[in-house]
């Protein structure tokens, strides 16, 4: 058994991981969408990085409910909440981490669409591959 300043810390951690790279990331993603229509010269597509926005709320969902409590107590979530909650907790995250994919698939197809519209061209060149995925570039063609 944990004792609970380490469950508070693991709890702390995960707060201060998951809730910033989660809106740094959505930033990114809104940031390259208003490029896109907002006809800049240089358009990126994060195809991987889409999943996140929406994939990763069932996540946010599951700390901002399940370990508050957790956090009072010092103790593990699995160790106050019944197994049928965790249950139901694990069906949310996983409808949200498909949702997300749902999402980043048809926002690619959208996001190409409008990219074919307002006449960009794909730069092979300046794509760039990261551990966040392939970022695809286009430039707007003159």
């Amino acid at each position: 058994m944990l004792s609970k300043t380490s469950v508070r810390f693991a709890i702390l951690f995960m707060w201060s991981f998951f809730f910033p790279s989660w809106f740094y990331v959505s930033k990114g993603v809104l940031e390259d969408y208003l490029d896109l229509l907002n006809h800049a010269d240089l358009v990126q597509v994060s195809i991987i990085t889409l999943w996140l926005p929406v994939g990763f709320l069932g996540v946010l969902l599951y700390l901002l409910f399940l370990t508050p409590k957790a956090f009072v107590r010092g103790e593990k979530i699995k160790e106050i909440y019944r197994s049928q909650t965790i249950k139901i907790w694990d069906k949310i995250v996983t409808i949200f981490a498909l949702c997300g994919i749902a999402f980043a698939v048809a926002w690619t197809y959208h996001s190409i669409d409008l990219l074919e519209k307002y006449g960009y061209v794909y730069s092979r060149d300046l794509t760039r591959i990261t551990p966040t995925g392939i970022h695809l570039m286009y430039v707007k063609a003159r």
